[in-house]
């Protein structure tokens, strides 16, 4: 592999100022991970994409045991948790991921909507509850508000 020597600095006393050049690549800044808990494959799938064009790094399993492992030595900034899962629920899941990530924004999904569901989550540490199917702008609002209140 050979470096342009046109990059290296000359010994002149001055910094040499880099052309902006424009090769059709872009550079996005990772707005932070996002651990998606989901056990329907094709709904997982879906909010991994949605993630992944907003700029996040997604970080999909497919239950609460999944997630433990997957975030015991990496940072998470966010995540998206289905309350119902099989196995350890989601709600439990939820409790352990406030308690580890405190500032971590945790959204609960569920298809049961309503308000007793959105109480339960709120209860558990989640910041925002969604009912399913998730919206694409309630997801976007929901990973750039904080409700401190909640927690």
């Amino acid at each position: 592999m050979s470096f342009p020597i046109d990059d290296l600095p000359i010994a002149t006393g001055h910094t040499p100022v880099r052309e902006q050049r424009d090769d059709d690549l872009k550079l996005e800044q990772v707005r932070g991970s996002v651990l998606v808990v989901e056990d329907d494959p094709s709904s997982r799938e879906l909010l991994v994409e949605m993630l992944s064009q907003w700029g996040y790094e997604p970080l999909p399993v497919g239950s609460a045991e999944e997630a433990e492992f997957a975030v015991r030595n990496k940072r998470m900034d966010a995540a998206i948790v289905d309350v119902f899962l099989p196995g350890r629920s989601g709600a439990i899941l939820m409790s352990r991921l406030r308690e580890r990530f405190p500032q971590a924004i945790l959204i609960g999904v569920s298809a049961m909507s309503d308000a007793s569901m959105a109480r339960k989550c709120k209860g558990l540490g989640a910041d925002l509850f969604i009912g399913k199917p998730v919206l694409p702008e309630r997801l976007a609002q929901a990973l750039q508000s904080k409700h401190e209140s909640w927690h």
